[in-house]
């Protein structure tokens, strides 16, 4: 979940529980402070009554006790809540008041005094009241809600578009990363700390790149050097067997060693990126020119190919390491493959596939495709073949796997 959007839940959640609370607290409130102001304005109006009654003439409309006891009365006073029976147009019902009772000795009479007031309006007051109040919060939270999102999104404006150029970053591009500024201390200090990474990312990657450049053209000399004193030495005449099966490892070494080196500086190039070039690919073509340079391999095996394709497959790549992809590939095929076998190739605007005889693979399919990670025994090998086709299809993105049923070697690569 995005922070951001994670900050408007939580300020959601709060405010539900903040209104809930507030309105509890506003309703309870005004219920109390009305039901106290209601006991009040009823006992005024029972004193006023019985004031008229004992200073003023007795009213009709109140009954008289008269009391035969000749124990002597005493007053009293308490209020209760009590269902009034009226008529309203025309419409019965009952309406609950709030009553105050007293019991007073006025004029050497003894009175009840009875006064109400309808609780109903007063409730009708209270859920007004309430109501109006809610509806006041209720706006200040959404005010402050949207308002609070506007804010938000501007503050966090540049922190989003440093992140989408970091997503483009690529050291590739050797140039320092440019990031939008921000009047936050906090993301201006990231902002700082994120361009002197990039910048000792970019510089280590060159220092890297131009050693390892470097390292292979100084390696590359010494070894022809050696390659090619080893070859006079083993035209040379003056040498027995033993000293010329000598020179013959020695010279099969170098070779070895400098064809190692070639690749390790292929896969390196590879993991740099540095085959931009992009042409549109004739596949079918490709595949047909590699088999004729392996025509001789193929037929020394006896192994039968077969070629299936619906339409001719075009597709945009760097044209040398498409070629390297199906050189590897081919070869691989040729290589794992038993004598009198065969090799079936498909090719589609989805995919291409390339099968092939063979015995079971020793090692899990994933690891085919790591360095130094090989099927074959032969010293020629050095496991680096299917590891570049990884790289190479990783580089564009491509999917490639490997399986291997009915004693069938398969390697496919989705573009």
């Amino acid at each position: 979940m995005k922070l951001f959007e994670k900050t408007r839940k939580t300020h959601i959640t709060y405010s539900v529980i903040i209104f809930i609370l507030s309105g509890s607290i506003v309703y309870f409130t005004l219920k109390n402070i009305v039901s106290e102001k209601q006991d009040e304005k009823l006992l005024w109006d029972k004193e006023l009554i019985a004031r008229k009654i004992k200073y003023e003439y007795p009213l009709p409309i109140f009954d008289v006790e008269d009391f035969k006891s000749k124990t002597p009365i005493k007053d009293t006073l308490y209020y209760k809540d009590t269902l009034m029976y009226q008529v309203v147009n025309n419409v019965e019902n009952y309406e609950l008041y709030r009553q105050l009772t007293s019991v007073e000795t006025l004029q050497g009479k003894t009175y009840r005094i009875i006064t109400r007031s309808s609780i109903m309006r007063n409730q009708d007051f209270i859920l007004g009241v309430t109501l109006s109040v809610g509806i006041i919060i209720f706006i200040m939270i959404l005010t402050v809600y949207f308002v609070n999102s506007f804010v938000m999104r501007k503050v966090w404006l540049p922190f989003y578009r440093n992140l989408e150029t970091l997503k483009n970053f690529s050291v590739e591009n050797n140039r320092p990363i440019q990031l939008s500024e921000s009047d936050i201390d906090e993301f201006q200090e990231l902002n700082n700390s994120l361009s002197k990474l990039t910048s000792k990312i970019n510089s280590d990657f060159n220092n890297l790149k131009e050693f390892t450049e470097n390292a292979s053209h100084e390696m590359q000399t010494p070894l022809a050097i050696m390659q090619s004193k080893s070859e006079l030495l083993l035209q040379s005449d003056n040498l027995d067997e033993g000293q010329v099966s000598q020179i013959r490892v020695i010279y099969q070494s170098v070779q070895r060693l400098s064809k190692l080196n070639k690749t390790l500086l292929l896969l390196s190039k590879i993991e740099n990126r540095q085959f931009k070039d992009v042409e549109l690919i004739q596949v079918n073509q490709v595949i047909e020119r590699h088999l004729e340079i392996f025509e001789d391999f193929i037929e020394n095996k006896n192994l039968k190919v077969e070629m299936k394709s619906t339409l001719e497959v075009e597709l945009k790549a760097n044209p040398l390491l498409f070629d390297m992809i199906i050189s590897n590939l081919i070869s691989n095929a040729i290589k794992h493959n038993v004598d009198g076998g065969h090799i079936e190739i498909l090719t589609t605007n989805l995919f291409v596939s390339v099968s092939n005889s063979g015995i079971p693979p020793k090692i899990e399919s994933e690891a085919l495709f790591e360095r130094f990670k090989k099927e074959s025994t032969a010293s020629n090998s050095f496991g680096l073949g299917l590891a570049i086709v990884k790289k190479i299809c990783d580089n564009n993105k491509w999917k490639i796997t490997h399986s291997y049923a009915e004693d069938q070697h398969n390697i496919s690569i989705y573009f």
